[in-house]
């Protein structure tokens, strides 16, 4: 449980890297969504966000960004977090459907939106992970006392 908690809290880290990353590719290269969202889900740092993965190989299919970016994030939201992937999920409306001001925006507001989300993820995985870790200790103690 302290890993999933762990786990989470790294997940959530390289969202904000990646939503850097999408704005200053954004910002000066201006490319197109799908190539955006192919070049991230190539780069090694990401490669704990499977959602980037299916989004980008189902763009491939022919799907629209729309369609993958939601679906991704719905299969992935239980790793991420509800409210997180939704976050997360809003910039479908946005990216690639509007002008470059109101992408680099949606994208920083979601930036700054999963910045707050991680403080709470961060205190709760330090007070529960010591919890967890503590329970598994007296645990093992106990069945070993109970095998004696």
């Amino acid at each position: 449980m302290a890993s999933g908690l762990s786990a989470r809290l790294r997940r959530l880290e390289s969202c904000v890297l990646m939503l850097g990353e999408m704005r200053g590719r954004l910002e000066y290269l201006q490319p197109t969504v799908q190539s955006l969202i192919s070049a991230l889900a190539g780069q090694q740092r990401f490669e704990n966000l499977g959602f980037l993965r299916e989004s980008a190989g189902a763009m491939l299919e022919g799907n629209t960004f729309s369609y993958c970016w939601r679906e991704a994030l719905e299969k992935w939201s239980n790793a991420l977090g509800r409210e997180e992937a939704a976050i997360l999920a809003s910039l479908s409306d946005v990216l690639g459907r509007s002008d470059l001001e109101s992408q680099l925006s949606a994208i920083a507001l979601a930036q700054e939106q999963l910045e707050q989300r991680i403080a709470g993820v961060r205190e709760r995985a330090l007070k529960q992970g010591n919890l967890y870790r503590s329970m598994g200790v007296l645990g093992g103690v106990a069945a070993a006392i109970i095998l004696i």
